[in-house]
């Protein structure tokens, strides 16, 4: 379907031996021309015979033979994959390849510009030093792992598929087939998914930003990856109550209950509340100089159920003395028992771990079993949403966005509806008033 020769076009040495490509589309030959970027001796080759001439003289023979056999090989495989995709295949189109085959690496030293494992190698080593200009911290060492864990991911895929990604092969093409692989060879799920697509991006992006050869595709709303919108609880005020008001005789419960209260009104991530020390509260108020996942510094008025817990233990906070990585486990696993013991069990949609998967089961679950510390930050933000300005809640929260808000706001659509029945009746309200006043 297509050949290639080199062909000297010019008796004046230095010569830049030709490439002519030729090939049949739908009965009609194409023939394009372009410059090898292969210079020669015209002496040393024969158009003839597509072979180099037996010459007393020694020149490096086996290298240019090496280079000329690469290229042909270059051509070829870059036309079969073109032409599969239905793209131009012209003079502009040969000269590019060519560019291509003749700026590839050549050591491993410079694979990074055009393949992507090499590049997401060489940018993670340098993130590790790297400072987040959004934050003005360095890039955090769970970060780090995070592009540790999506490389590891790349390798298998490149492995199984006996493949090399280059940086212009992360196009729709390789999402498909890579979220195939962790959909099905890894068995992930959705959630999973959907952060390894992003962190496929943001790698992509780097390399845009380096002006390498990457595929543009990956700016297409199709290249990504949405799981289905969780089905995540928040615990009401009435529900709060009944948390706060419970007799509690276990001391170790009791503290972790008074923490949980802690962070259902400071709207705090459990891993800042769970670090809160006295001197972190001045004038009614608790103050993080900053949180650990953004570094944001923030102020919390302290609610009259923080302030009585202060007062029961003599202005010192709860405390649970278990080692850090263990401190959470348990603080998820007591606060589904304080939430069964305050007979919050109401019987709703959800999404539950299955143990055996490691996957979220969908299901109708008691409201207790779905509870855990992001509960916390999600129930104060849907509490104060619709009650507050956005804005003075995000002062709380921290949150650099309204759509950052908005995803931890867990109000259904009824208590919309309330809330636009309860606007109408006030604004009714007003106007009865103004016309008894006239």
């Amino acid at each position: 379907m297509a050949s290639i020769t080199l062909l000297s076009k010019t008796k004046k040495d230095p010569i830049n031996l030709y490439v002519r490509f030729n090939y049949s589309d739908n009965g009609k030959t194409i023939d394009l021309f372009e410059k090898s970027n292969i210079l020669v001796k015209n002496k040393w080759w024969s158009n003839k015979k597509q072979a180099f001439n037996a010459v007393s003289e020694p020149f490096p023979k086996e290298k240019l033979r090496e280079q000329i056999n690469g290229l042909k090989d270059f051509i070829l495989n870059e036309f079969n994959e073109a032409y599969g995709n239905g793209e131009t295949i012209d003079r502009i189109w040969l000269k590019a390849v060519i560019s291509k085959y003749n700026n590839r690496p050549k050591d491993s030293n410079e694979n990074y510009t055009v393949y992507f494992v090499p590049f997401v190698e060489k940018f993670i080593k340098e993130s590790e030093g790297r400072i987040n200009l959004s934050t003005g911290k360095k890039i955090s060492t769970k970060t780090i792992q995070k592009y540790n864990t999506t490389l590891e991911r790349l390798k298998e895929f490149e492995e199984k598929h006996t493949t090399r990604l280059r940086h212009r092969d992360i196009g729709l093409d390789f999402h498909k087939n890579f979220v195939s692989y962790l959909s099905i060879d890894c068995n992930y799920g959705n959630t999973t998914i959907e952060k390894y697509i992003g962190q496929i991006k943001t790698f992509c992006r780097e390399a845009e930003v380096s002006k390498y050869d990457i595929n543009p595709e990956f700016k297409s709303p199709k290249f990504s990856f949405r799981r289905q919108k969780p089905l995540d609880p928040y615990l009401s005020v009435e529900e709060i109550e009944k948390i706060y008001n419970l007799e509690i005789e276990d001391d170790r419960l009791d503290n972790i209950r008074d923490l949980f209260i802690i962070g259902l009104w400071s709207g705090l991530r459990v891993s800042d509340f769970k670090q809160l020390k006295r001197m972190n509260i001045v004038n009614d108020t608790i103050i993080v100089s900053s949180t650990k996942k953004t570094h944001a510094p923030a102020k919390i008025p302290i609610h009259s159920h923080v302030r009585d817990i202060l007062k029961k233990r003599n202005g010192a906070l709860p405390k649970i003395d278990i080692g850090e990585k263990s401190w959470e486990n348990l603080f998820n696993k007591k606060i589904k028992e304080i939430c069964q013991m305050a007979k919050i069990d109401q019987v709703i949609l959800g999404d539950k771990r299955d143990p055996n998967t490691n996957r979220n089961v969908r299901g109708l679950y008691p409201k207790y079993e779905l509870v855990s510390s992001h509960i916390c930050r999600r129930s104060f933000c849907s509490n104060h949403y619709g009650k507050l300005p956005n804005q003075a809640i995000m002062a709380v929260t921290t949150h650099a966005s309204e759509k950052q808000l908005l995803d931890y706001v867990k109000i259904g659509n009824d208590q919309y509806i309330e809330m636009i029945r309860d606007y109408w009746e006030q604004e009714e309200n007003k106007n009865s008033k103004m016309k008894v006043v006239s």
